[in-house]
């Protein structure tokens, strides 16, 4: 395929939005092959069910709500390092307090109670992975429990 020539006005614009437009063209193709693929998958299954139960119209099941990761909301590495700001100034966290705050910073409206628990889900998730690593130590059970750092980590704070 021949290279578009470039206008003399405002070239480098020109070709920032050629190359915008060729990587959604690109991902339109590829989901689009991926429902396909779902699709044929999909009529696969019918015909299974069809088997086993005659009488059922896979057209009367309702499709299950997927809503995938929301994690547009932070940068690569922001909650961990939001989680070890707050270890810095308070010493034992609460993630939700932290999410919260972060919310408030980032301009999330806390109106959207699904928005709000999934940031507070990742927040959790997040001090539970470095508990894991031997980063943190929780204090309590349950959505209440708190965090700190490990005693053998203080390099961190």
């Amino acid at each position: 395929m021949a290279k578009l020539p470039l206008p003399d006005d405002q070239p480098t614009a020109v070709n920032a939005l050629r190359n915008m437009q060729a990587k959604i063209a690109g991902k339109i193709a590829m989901h689009t092959r991926e429902i396909d693929r779902l699709r044929a998958e999909l009529i696969h299954l019918d015909a299974t069910l069809r088997l086993f139960d005659p009488e059922t119209d896979p057209n009367d099941i309702l499709a299950v709500r997927y809503y995938p990761k929301r994690t547009e909301w932070f940068a690569r590495g922001e909650v961990t390092r939001r989680l070890y700001e707050a270890f810095r100034t308070q010493g034992i966290i609460w993630p939700h307090e932290v999410a919260r705050r972060a919310m408030a910073e980032n301009g999330i409206s806390e109106t959207d109670k699904k928005v709000g628990q999934d940031i507070i889900s990742i927040f959790s998730h997040v001090a539970a992975y470095l508990t894991r690593r031997g980063k943190l130590v929780k204090i309590g059970k349950g959505k209440d429990a708190r965090w700190k750092v490990a005693s053998d980590e203080p390099e961190l704070l």
